[in-house]
């Protein structure tokens, strides 16, 4: 069934629906869908949005950008900053962040340095430049764009970014305050997370997806929310919004 929409112009739109007004938040290094999300909150229902926590404030980039390292991704800044500043100031923390990884598990860590042992990996990740956003940003969010058993594991071979570790009790002997991991969004499906376990739990299915297609992708049992959904697809206004303003380069066309 063709769809109107690419996955990456779905991901971006659900991700902008969520960040509000007069918040302050940033999309990280190689972060393309969670900056177009960003940038659509702000174009729709968040114009006071503070865009920070990178390296710049409040850009207004023509084309948008796999990497906010790269100087295109800039465009028009109110500032911008070297890494010594972006160290010295990130661990007062944002309203949200997002996070992608290697491996994802029913917790919401998140591994980005290597598959398999430390001393012998399978793969070697990039790892995490600044560990601060992970436990002083309010919430953030899992954008994962490959939902296998490989990458949805039962638990990480490395915690990176610390999500509800390994439940409720935990969190609180970490001295971990922050909401931490909100959604969960892939290609085919949105988790949230038990307001008691913490575990990660099906909240609605992308179109065309059954529930027995993502139960076969994830490596882990999960629980299903009572009021299980298809999720709401992009409205035309803000695709229209997604590919005039934020996106007119097409660059999440290419992502499905």
């Amino acid at each position: 069934m063709s769809r109107p929409y690419s996955t990456g112009e779905l991901l971006a739109v659900l991700l902008s629906r969520d960040l509000q007004d007069g918040e302050t938040g940033a999309a990280g290094a190689a972060a393309l869908i969670p900056m177009a999300a960003i940038l659509l909150a702000r174009a729709s229902h968040a114009p006071n949005m503070q865009i920070a926590g990178e390296m710049f404030v409040n850009p207004y980039p023509k084309v948008l950008s796999s990497s906010m390292l790269d100087d295109r991704a800039l465009g028009k800044c109110e500032a911008a900053e070297t890494f010594v500043e972006l160290f010295g100031h990130s661990h007062r923390g944002l309203d949200f962040f997002f996070h992608s990884g290697l491996q994802y598990d029913q917790y919401g860590n998140v591994n980005l340095h290597c598959i398999g042992p430390w001393d012998r990996p399978q793969v070697r990740g990039p790892g995490a430049a600044n560990f601060s956003y992970a436990i002083r940003s309010r919430r953030f969010y899992i954008c994962a764009l490959d939902h296998s058993p490989r990458s949805f594991v039962e638990r990480v071979d490395f915690l990176t970014i610390p999500g509800n570790l390994s439940g409720p009790e935990s969190r609180r002997a970490a001295g971990l305050t922050h909401q931490g991991p909100r959604y969960v969004l892939t290609p085919f499906c949105v988790f949230d997370f038990d307001e008691v376990t913490l575990k990660m739990r099906l909240m609605s299915l992308h179109p065309g997806v059954t529930l027995d297609e993502v139960v076969s992708r994830t490596g882990f049992a999960f629980d299903t929310r009572a009021d299980l959904s298809e999720t709401k697809t992009p409205t035309d206004d803000e695709l229209h919004l997604l590919r005039t303003i934020v996106d007119p380069g097409g660059s999440l066309k290419s992502i499905n």
